[in-house]
């Protein structure tokens, strides 16, 4: 018992950790960042968009429905996106409301909400099998980077200093490591559980991805080349699903 405790307390600080270096880096690039239209920006949301899609169809809805059935895995990824959908018009009603510092707060909510979900998850997976693990765990740190970047960048609009913007967006990642340790307790009572948590979070990624990587890389810059690299992220994906 104690032995178990002890690998669950290493497990919840490494997961947070890297919560916090992903989402931190992110934080610092986007603390640093012009606030206007950035072509690397841009570039690094369309492959990660590409890796996290790959991530989703070729490994995590698949496993998910190995180990349960079709219609759990539809209804898990529906919950997962409407949970994001929630979440995303909460902050396009209040943005619009023009509340200032609010909407950056909001915004963080939103991002440590999916990183919780994301953090499942990985616990989830580490339940059941550590190659599904690593494979979504790569794909989570690449998405922690563009998405401390958001954080930055709206925290940087709304006048925070460089220090807030690093402690924000850190804060946000920390988030990770709590969903991670929820994912492998309830890992471990049942596959079903594990399949429904892993179809939300791949529900929760692909609107992610659809809804609000994709435009807001067409926001920075409309470039067919950089399209590509969207791409070049699936392609990614394969290599490190496949080799």
């Amino acid at each position: 018992m104690g032995d178990n405790m002890i690998h669950n307390l290493t497990f919840f600080i490494i997961m947070t950790l890297i919560g916090i270096i992903g989402s931190g880096i992110g934080g610092i690039l986007g603390g640093i960042v012009r606030v206007n239209k950035d072509r690397n920006v841009s570039m690094i949301m369309d492959v990660t968009s590409g890796i996290m899609t790959g991530i989703v169809c070729f490994d995590m809805i698949p496993e998910s429905i190995r180990m349960s059935n079709t219609w759990l895995v539809i209804c898990g990824v529906v919950i997962g996106t409407i949970i994001i959908l929630i979440i995303d018009l909460l902050v396009y009603n209040l943005s619009n409301k023009e509340i200032g510092k609010l909407t950056s707060i909001i915004i963080m909510l939103s991002m440590a909400i999916h990183n919780m979900i994301e953090g499942i998850a990985i616990g989830c997976s580490f339940s059941y099998s550590y190659a599904l693990a690593i494979n979504v765990m790569i794909s989570m740190i690449l998405h922690d980077i563009p998405e401390g970047m958001i954080v930055g960048i709206t925290n940087k609009i709304d006048k925070f200093n460089i220090k807030s913007i690093v402690i924000n967006s850190s804060l946000v990642g920390s988030f990770f490591g709590i969903g991670a340790i929820l994912g492998r307790l309830i890992g471990d009572i049942s596959n079903n559980n594990i399949a429904i948590c892993l179809s939300i979070a791949a529900g929760a990624m692909l609107y992610v991805v659809a809804c609000d990587l994709i435009p807001s890389s067409k926001k920075l810059l409309v470039s067919r080349f950089i399209s590509i690299f969207y791409i070049i992220g699936i392609i990614l994906s394969l290599i490190i699903l496949f080799n």
